[in-house]
């Protein structure tokens, strides 16, 4: 017997209810043993002027010899050795080198006339200038982990792709950056490195998986630096940390090298971008990583902001695992709304996407969609799960008593993820459709001339631990993921706790430029990255 849709709607409004206590009462606990019970710990702004440069900056300012390379990379030396105690986001420190290549463009630039550094600059436009990037991306003859216990003393044999071609551009490696377990949950925490802190709020999360990426950036560490995103593992830590972060077209950046690889419809969702303190070097950075691809983004034509159609969003509405969107989260996006509206003298339409609600179910389909895959459990052992595979409730026990190399999140990541298929097959053929529908409509709806900001998560920060009551918050970032269109995370300022605000920007596949000049537009509007302070 069919049940009625009336009751089915008053179920569904009782479990919501039910669900918006439940966060309600979780967020006001962490924040009350918090506020009471623990000292707020941020890092300093920084006072070093180069600092405060963006690498498109440095980069000039080195060509026209106004600085030295070798003075920009100490700089970001020392400010790394400064902060590195309180966010523990640096993990692995290549200072020695670093002092070596610089001191070789210090050389350089000494010899060198006008001519051969402008055609130096033209092969090499990153020339001097330090980055940063995070612990899942190969560099040949480094220890790359990905937040797995047994690769702590791996050495890889291989360059990631897109880090051979920023160091080909003059990219400088300063420093590899911390990721969770697996590089599958929203706090970078893992049983090598320990937990990444936020330069914010040393109390809060940092997001993941390219966490201690955003709070070296946050923390003024690093100008640029390298994330990878399949669920929002840029656009997380970038909004948790105050700066700009970009999931690129798929396909653009190349995906060799990653760590682990991607199969199947991964291979749609996994993006390589670029995260930066100045929205004007993320096309530097695109254009470098993107190589002969670049092309097809057409990043040096000018956007025209009056000819934009833009949509906005309020969240994902009707599903009762998901937080709902709070109102100051909602008012940072009406504010970026708002000022759009103004500076192009547009309007913006509001939007809804129904089906959106079943994002956790589309994301699950996505990430099991290839049945060779190896199972997480199987991962956390080693990135081809060729190594066995860890009992996670075995593992759970072993944690609770102190003796497990593995983390609560990627305990509990594995045991989630045991379900084998996750849904029947008719279900499946279902999701499929809903999916493929979903992706087809909005594909339809933004054309190559519309952008949709939608809020980058339910809420600012969350506090240490805290996400494992709250794990489907993500389901904010993972929605584009699944529907394999570029987005921009920028950020909006900072709430009345001194926590970074932002919106996320979406565009169709290949209008990434129109996402950046949006960025730059909100960098102007909002001053963009806005460094840690006191209340």
């Amino acid at each position: 017997m069919a049940v009625p849709y009336r009751l089915k709607k008053a179920f569904l409004n009782l479990l919501l209810t039910i669900s918006s206590v439940y966060f309600y009462t979780i967020r006001f606990v962490f924040w009350f043993v918090n506020y009471f019970f623990r000292e707020r710990v941020y890092v300093t702004p920084p006072t070093d002027r180069l600092l405060l440069i963006s690498a498109t900056q440095a980069v000039r300012m080195i060509s026209k010899k106004e600085i030295s390379s070798t003075a920009l990379v100490e700089s970001y030396i020392h400010r790394i050795e400064q902060v590195n105690n309180t966010i523990n986001a640096a993990v692995i420190k290549l200072f020695d080198s670093a002092r070596q290549q610089a001191t070789e463009v210090d050389t350089f630039m000494a010899l060198a006339d006008e001519e051969d550094i402008q055609k130096k600059l033209e092969e090499r436009p990153l020339y001097g200038v330090p980055f940063t990037m995070k612990d899942a991306l190969e560099v040949e003859n480094e220890i790359i982990t990905c937040g797995i216990f047994n690769r702590k003393a791996t050495k890889c044999d291989r360059t990631a792709e897109a880090i051979k071609r920023l160091k080909a551009a003059g990219g400088i490696l300063l420093a590899v950056t911390n990721v969770p377990e697996v590089c599958m949950w929203v706090e970078s925490v893992n049983t090598i490195y320990g937990r990444s802190k936020n330069p914010y709020d040393a109390r809060r999360m940092t997001g993941g998986s390219s966490g201690g990426e955003g709070a070296l950036l946050g923390a003024a560490g690093s100008v640029v630096g390298v994330g990878s995103d399949i669920g929002g593992s840029i656009r997380m830590p970038a909004f948790f940390n105050g700066v700009f972060g970009l999931k690129p077209t798929p396909g653009i950046i190349p995906l060799i090298g990653h760590v682990p690889e991607p199969t199947g419809y991964k291979t749609h969702m996994l993006r390589i971008g670029p995260m930066c303190r100045f929205a004007e070097d993320l096309p530097l950075m695109l254009r470098i990583m993107a190589g002969e691809n670049a092309r097809s983004l057409n990043l040096h034509e000018p956007v025209n902001g009056k000819k934009l159609r833009v949509f906005y969003m309020e969240g994902i509405t009707g599903s009762p695992i998901i937080q709902p969107l709070e109102d100051e989260m909602r008012f940072a996006l009406k504010k970026a709304v708002n000022f759009l509206e103004r500076k192009y003298d547009i309007v913006a339409q509001r939007i809804e996407l129904p089906s959106a609600k079943h994002v956790m179910e589309y994301f699950t389909l996505s990430m099991h969609e290839d049945t060779t895959d190896p199972a997480f459990n199987k991962l956390m052992l080693c990135t081809n799960g060729t190594k066995g595979e860890v009992n996670c409730y075995t593992e759970l026990f072993k944690y609770f008593t102190g003796n497990s190399i593995h983390t609560l999140s990627g305990i509990i990541a594995g045991i989630i993820d045991s379900r084998d298929p996750p849904f029947s097959a008719n279900h499946t053929k279902d999701l499929l459709y809903k999916r493929d529908r979903l992706k087809r409509q909005v594909k339809e709806l933004l054309g190559n001339d519309g952008i949709l900001l939608f809020p980058s998560w339910p809420c600012t920060a969350m506090f240490h631990n805290e996400p494992i009551l709250a794990p489907f918050n993500f389901c904010y970032t993972a929605l584009w993921n699944v529907l394999s269109v570029p987005v921009v995370q920028c950020p909006l300022g900072l709430d009345s706790y001194g926590l970074p605000l932002g919106v996320q920007v979406i565009g169709n596949q290949y209008t990434d430029r129109n996402l950046i000049a949006i960025a730059q537009v909100l960098e102007e509007g909002f001053n963009g990255w806005t460094p840690a302070g006191p209340l």
